[in-house]
């Protein structure tokens, strides 16, 4: 059914459509299922969370999206000034909290020159989104300096604030505010220990000039690199390139660092801000016991208890890194240091890169050159390999292809917090399920081989296979993994949750894997088990993108610009959730009349707007009886056919060849809207005969 046709369905089902798909029927909400909801899988109906006046802005797609595990908050971002923001950044953070509709808070801290000041960074919160870090020039508490640094912790619940650090100048200020750098490196899970990384002296035993790391606490700065050997006392930083790598453990009583700012350094771990605890050295059985080696800080358990790096040096008995990088793995309670890529016939390991672990660190995910366990090869320059460890055991996945410049491994990468699973995307073809497009050319930024598009694949270490989640034939673009291709550094390691424990994997893709997806541009999906749902509806006129998942996968937070319940009532990109049992009463106000009555209706449904886009096809396909008596909606079809045939013109003299399959597309499509405008000036005169 063509996309009016199903607009029109939606608005005016005849009674035996009214329970929509079939897993959508007896659902606890159906009531509240209006509209393009009323097609969502697993009981789920859109919710707005981003509020209606936005001051004329958009959310904002570039900075992450973070849920609270719970689903009842989530922080977004806007470069517009609404609902109290204080300050005029390219980035204001807000807050939204679930009641009997959404409501939105500014979290921003109020700054001397408000409606001036222009920041491009925005503070950072806690997971459970009640408290948030902020930096201000002005002295909102007792003991904050005026035209200062000021550091506060804001209870998001109460609005009170508490000052956790003052200092002259604004080097600090710079940092939280993005002006100069990042500022938050890890937090534990209460955010009482708050783990800071900047070269401002926030204590006296700090040394001068370097990048040094700070917990912030109630008890006001402790500096973490110090008591090192003689030497070492050159700064520090938790640089690392895995999401989740818990620089510091859920209780706070574990930080781990290493020493310099850049690059490979001495790993260390700070226990109880009481003792350093060495952690990248040689093991007993060495000719270097005890002494320091450099690495490279990977990523530990949510726990503290164990701990991956890499480094070149030999630092087990049995270890041969050949001068290559190695991945160890360093229990904590133990002492013991464990080689996880031992050398294969004299053969340094190459490792590349990890790319995620398991919340409690029994899995692992890394890249590496060489052969490490069946069915690898050795990768040839520019390509890698992609392992996981678990219990002991190496597993091959797969391997990059050497065209496609991926050195490291792919693009984007994440693990499911139990570590069962890797969600990742890569422009190369890991299984035969990815077919070479013309609509995929080499893209300068990572030079990939023609015809190769970027695609999400999962791999589930239990059953040991890989699916291609994003494929179905030749592509239409690269798609990515939910929420990875933008991050704001500033977060830390918090990255959205894209992949869940139970193999759950959520994308934005242009590929048409749904017969209902007809825009031809980036929709989020769902993929589990084999089965791909639509969350954003296939037909918008912008792409949709993912924003965060919560744990249990109820809330699917995504960035649209179509208006999916009837008090959304602009074309500003606004944060929607399709919540599972959800649906929200007040987001579909009283106004003008239904354009069906009686039985051809939802009669039991809040009342739909008069031009909605669905979710997906409605059952019943093209036969689908309809009595919608709208002619704006055929105006409105004309319009947008005129629209494409324009699009479509302007590709052509601009892109020639590249663009020629794209034109055609978009003609087709205009050829589609004409017919469906005809059809439904038809059906509007029909419906109004029968009317009479």
């Amino acid at each position: 059914m063509r996309r009016f046709a199903v607009l029109l369905a939606v608005l005016c089902l005849p009674a035996a459509l009214a329970a929509g798909p079939a897993d959508g029927a007896g659902c606890p909400n159906e009531a509240l299922r209006a509209g393009p909801s009323a097609l969502l899988p697993a009981c789920r109906a859109y919710e707005m969370v981003s509020p209606v006046d936005k001051d004329g802005g958009n959310v904002n797609s570039v900075f992450s999206v973070r849920s609270a595990p719970s689903g009842e908050a989530v922080l977004f971002y806007s470069s517009a000034a609404f609902a109290g923001a204080k300050a005029s950044t390219l980035g204001n953070a807000y807050v939204a909290r679930r009641g009997s509709n959404w409501s939105t808070e500014s979290v921003d801290a109020p700054q001397e020159n408000t409606g001036q000041l222009l920041l491009s960074g925005s503070p950072v919160s806690s997971p459970d989104l009640d408290q948030t870090l902020q930096a201000s020039q002005m002295a909102l508490t007792p003991g904050a300096i005026q035209g200062g640094s000021n550091v506060y912790l804001r209870d998001n619940l109460t609005g009170a604030r508490t000052l956790l650090s003052a200092s002259e100048g604004l080097t600090v200020f710079n940092n939280v505010t993005g002006a100069t750098g990042g500022f938050f490196a890890a937090g534990s899970a209460d955010w009482r220990t708050i783990l800071v990384h900047t070269q401002q002296q926030l204590t006296p035993d700090a040394p001068a000039g370097l990048e040094n790391l700070y917990l912030l606490g109630s008890g006001g700065p402790q500096l973490v690199n110090k008591e090192l050997p003689a030497g070492e006392g050159t700064g520090a930083n938790t640089v690392t390139r895995t999401p989740y790598s818990h620089a510091v453990s859920a209780d706070g009583s574990r930080v781990f660092f290493q020493t310099g700012t850049f690059g490979t350094g001495f790993i260390y771990m700070r226990e109880d801000g009481a003792r350093t605890v060495p952690i990248s050295a040689y093991q007993p059985g060495t000719p270097q016991e005890g002494q320091m080696a450099s690495g490279q800080l990977e990523i530990a358990s949510a726990d503290g208890s164990l701990v991956y790096f890499t480094s070149r040096s030999n630092l087990t008995p049995t270890a041969e890194t050949s001068g290559t990088e190695a991945l160890y793995l360093r229990d904590v309670e133990t002492g013991e240091t464990v080689d996880l890529t031992p050398s294969v016939g004299g053969v340094g390991p190459e490792v590349q890169q990890v790319l995620a672990a398991a919340e409690d660190g029994s899995y692992v995910y890394f890249t590496a050159r060489a052969a490490l366990a069946a069915g690898a090869t050795p990768a040839p320059f520019g390509a890698t390999n992609i392992y996981a460890w678990h219990d002991g055991t190496t597993k091959w996945i797969a391997q990059t292809a050497e065209g496609n410049q991926e050195f490291g491994g792919p693009i984007e990468s994440e693990a499911s917090p139990n570590g069962h699973y890797l969600a990742l995307a890569s422009y190369s073809p890991l299984n035969g399920e990815d077919v070479s497009s013309p609509n995929c050319p080499t893209e300068s930024t990572y030079s990939n081989i023609e015809g190769d598009c970027l695609d999400v694949y999962l791999f589930d270490y239990e059953a040991g296979t890989l699916h291609c989640a994003s494929c179905d034939g030749p592509g239409d673009g690269p798609s990515n993994l939910g929420g990875q291709q933008n991050h704001e550094t500033g977060f830390g390691d918090e990255f959205p949750r894209a992949v869940l424990d139970d193999g759950a994997v959520f994308m934005e893709t242009p590929n048409r894997l749904l017969p209902q997806d007809v825009n031809g541009i980036d929709d989020v999906y769902e993929w589990r088990e084999g089965v791909r749902s639509l969350i954003s509806t296939g037909t918008g006129e912008q792409p949709a993108r993912f924003g965060d998942a919560t744990p249990d996968g109820k809330n699917v937070f995504f960035l649209t610009n179509q208006a999916l319940v009837k008090q959304d009532v602009d074309a500003s990109v606004d944060l929607y959730d399709a919540r599972e049992d959800g649906g929200l009463a007040a987001q579909w106000p009283p106004g003008e009349p239904s354009q069906c009555e009686g039985d051809g209706c939802r009669g039991a449904a809040p009342e739909a707007p008069a031009v909605m886009s669905p979710g997906s096809v409605a059952a019943g396909g093209e036969g689908a009886p309809l009595c919608a008596g709208n002619p704006r909606a055929a105006r409105a079809a004309k319009r947008r056919a005129a629209a494409l045939e324009r699009k479509a013109r302007r590709l052509t003299r601009r892109h020639a060849r590249r663009a020629r399959a794209t034109a055609k597309r978009l003609r087709g499509k205009a050829s589609r809207e004409r017919r469906d405008a005809k059809r439904l000036n038809t059906e509007a005169t029909r419906c109004r005969r029968t009317s009479r």
